[in-house]
């Protein structure tokens, strides 16, 4: 691995580490400003003079449409699977597995799985939420992974004490983590979500 990246899950383990990007609950939003990209077709004439394909107009707005579609359903998943890294560890444990399952798939899901075990344990529970900024550094044309930037604030969140409520660790603004998700039988769901520790960005712009 990178040493200049690392897992969320496992930055998290650490109170320094954790500092860094301890807000990882998504609450609002920026809608990302890149264009969906565009492809085209040559049409193939046929012996009646007609087109056997679609049109390359017709053709290239429906694989816009579809790759706003695909990044639109990930992005969904992300903001879902964040949420849960700050706020599983106050939900009853009957629940927590249905939630974890449903966004996530290994190595992305043993690992929160197991600092949910680590977090409960020592009495840490999240607050606050971070703000989302999503890029795409490319596009998913229609496979079965998406690649996907974020450039988070977690500024305004962090963990605390379950019984006192004091504040353990707070994050930073401008905190850039990579997330590979993988499209699955029930959806798409995170795999992967490294922070590229030391590093900072800009939102809406890649890195």
């Amino acid at each position: 691995m990178n040493p200049r990246r690392t897992t969320l899950t496992a930055a998290l383990s650490t109170a320094a580490a954790a500092a860094v990007c301890a807000a990882l609950a998504g609450c609002s939003a920026q809608a990302d400003a890149n264009s969906a990209p565009s492809t085209t077709s040559t049409g193939a004439a046929t012996s009646g003079g007609t087109s056997a394909t679609p049109s390359t107009s017709t053709t290239t707005v429906d694989a816009a449409a579809k790759e706003a579609k695909y990044r639109q359903d990930a992005e969904i998943v992300w903001r879902r699977f964040d949420t849960l890294l700050i706020t599983v560890q106050s939900m009853p444990a009957d629940q927590v597995t249905p939630a974890l399952t449903a966004v996530a798939v290994d190595p992305a899901l043993s690992r929160i799985q197991a600092q949910n075990s680590q977090f409960r344990q020592q009495g840490k529970v999240g607050y606050g939420a971070n703000i989302i900024y999503v890029s795409w550094p490319k596009p998913i044309n229609g496979g079965d992974t998406a690649v996907l930037d974020d450039c988070q604030d977690g500024s305004q969140a962090g963990y605390q004490d379950a019984k006192t409520g004091n504040k353990l660790t707070v994050g930073t603004p401008n905190t850039p983590v990579e997330v590979t998700l993988t499209r699955t039988a029930q959806g798409w769901k995170v795999a992967s979500a490294d922070l590229l520790a030391g590093e900072t960005c800009t939102p809406g712009k890649a890195w």
